[in-house]
């Protein structure tokens, strides 16, 4: 397993639960608690329950958690039915031996670089508005509870898993390297460096991907 972060580690969590399991998510949003950034706020809160966790399924885990997240996050967002102080987009992606469950709410989004290709794994829950800027419709924070779908698919030998702060425009500049033998993953900076905060992680490192996605 080679995980490589590019940009905010607050806003970025990678989480080792056995030699099978892991937990990756990346947050942004906006607002505060407790003086806190509201997407490191709830990627604390999204470790903290998901160490002491259970349920029958791993989908109704991880659902379950996230929807505790929301509930929390919006009873101390100082909201009511019309006005909220914080709010934020979170995709996580827990992963079980060769199963990849994936959770998504918001403007973050999430892709599987497979076979030289970039899939997109998640939908982006923002429209913009007459002024071009991001509105959300959906994220964590904003109602008082929140439905978390979860899906799930199986990975190949050689796959990488992008988890990223924006969703990555349909025809932007994309670039993917595949190595062997490599040690570690290593983001390159560029000069037009990354302006999203992601995490990437080469799955059964039979190979290491790494993608470097380019947001204008």
């Amino acid at each position: 397993m080679n995980v490589a972060v590019s940009g905010d580690r607050g806003c970025c969590l990678s989480q080792r639960f056995s030699d099978e399991s892991y937990l990756f998510a990346v947050a942004t949003g906006f607002g505060r608690i407790d003086g806190e950034p509201v997407a490191s706020f709830a990627l604390t809160n999204l470790s903290r329950r998901m160490q002491r966790a259970r349920a029958r399924t791993v989908a109704a885990m991880l659902g379950g958690v996230i929807a505790r997240v929301n509930d929390e996050l919006h009873a101390r967002s100082a909201s009511h039915e019309d006005y909220v102080t914080a709010g934020a987009s979170m995709t996580a992606i827990f992963l079980l031996r060769e199963r990849a469950y994936v959770a998504h709410v918001g403007s973050t989004a999430a892709y599987l670089v497979r076979g030289g290709s970039v899939t997109a794994l998640t939908k982006n829950d923002a429209f913009s508005d007459e002024l071009g800027l991001p509105v959300l419709i959906r994220a964590l924070g904003l109602t008082r509870t929140l439905d978390v779908p979860v899906s799930a698919f199986a990975l190949a030998p050689g796959d990488a898993l992008v988890l990223a702060e924006h969703e990555l425009p349909a025809r932007a500049e994309r670039l993917v390297v595949t190595f062997t033998g490599a040690q570690k993953a290593e983001v390159p900076a560029s000069a037009e460096a990354h302006t999203a905060k992601s995490i990437l992680t080469g799955v059964l490192a039979t190979a290491l991907f790494y993608a470097v996605l380019s947001i204008r």
